[in-house]
């Protein structure tokens, strides 16, 4: 299962969606070594930022990212429109005993595609979840009241949001639904179908279900994009890498993959062209 259910409460103002990832989550994390709990934040993140960019109108590209003062160095997740998504973190290793998540500040980016349609907003990392993290972002940059409920394991990623829609006032029936929600066990939120549910959680409520959108893991990590990235370095530092390891190598920060460029690709990558690198 790898895909998200959008919904609406009708004449409630309130919407929400679900997400349930299996083989996307694992291609997500197959070629790292994360921690078990750094592992399960970054899936929480992961949930959290494909419930997000699903939600919001004219389907942009979104991503997160955080930085902690505590054990977590970095942490990023990037959602394309079509609901594409890559992952990574990093920890620092000589404190893999400390709070992962403290002081620190929570970055969210929004692109729409259009003219004017790129909005950004920081704020300071709060509680020591991702959820909590991004309730306190939606209520103090967006002041739209969200819950959001998420849970990752080595199998899965998923999650369920809850946001009311701008302009309602219908704070008791959102309290309500956010009630409802945390009875949800963490079983019955990876597993269950959605329409069986939303139907068993929200009975008193008329919910209408929206046609699900697959979810696929991209790292994006593509000769073109390779090529791009190896120009950068400029001819005189590519040469000295050469003259000094033979190969040019780049690893991937999120499929944590390892890429080598040899002698004759770095010629060719300077004269524009594209070739495909060795994997290792």
């Amino acid at each position: 299962m790898n895909e998200t259910q959008s919904f609406v409460f009708e004449d409630h103002g309130i919407r929400g969606g679900l997400v349930r990832l299996q083989e996307t989550w694992l291609q997500t994390i197959a070629q790292h070594n994360y921690s078990e709990a750094l592992r399960d934040l970054l899936g929480e993140a992961v949930a959290a930022t494909v419930l997000l960019g699903a939600s919001l109108k004219n389907q942009p590209k979104i991503s997160i990212q955080l930085q902690s003062e505590g054990a977590l160095r970095l942490l990023v997740v990037q959602c394309s429109e079509d609901l594409h998504v890559r992952a990574m973190a990093q920890q620092d290793p000589d404190r893999t005993a400390e709070a992962l998540l403290t002081e620190g500040r929570l970055s969210v980016h929004i692109d729409t595609g259009r003219e004017n349609g790129y909005f950004q907003g920081i704020v300071p990392l709060v509680g020591s979840r991702i959820s909590e993290c991004l309730e306190s972002y939606f209520l103090q940059s967006e002041q739209v009241p969200t819950r959001l409920i998420l849970f990752s394991d080595e199998q899965r990623a998923c999650g369920l949001v809850l946001q009311m829609l701008p302009g309602t006032e219908s704070q008791e029936d959102f309290n309500t639904v956010c009630a409802l929600a945390e009875t949800i066990s963490h079983q019955e939120l990876a597993t269950s179908k959605s329409t069986d549910l939303l139907r068993r959680l929200f009975t008193e409520f008329n919910v209408r279900l929206f046609a699900p959108r697959e979810v696929a893991h991209d790292c994006r990590c593509t000769p073109a994009h390779l090529a791009n990235i190896t120009r950068m370095l400029g001819q005189d530092e590519l040469e000295s890498i050469l003259s000094e390891r033979g190969s040019v190598e780049l690893t991937c920060e999120f499929c944590n993959r390892a890429f080598n460029f040899s002698p004759d690709q770095i010629t060719a990558i300077l004269r524009g062209e594209t070739p495909a690198a060795s994997l290792h």
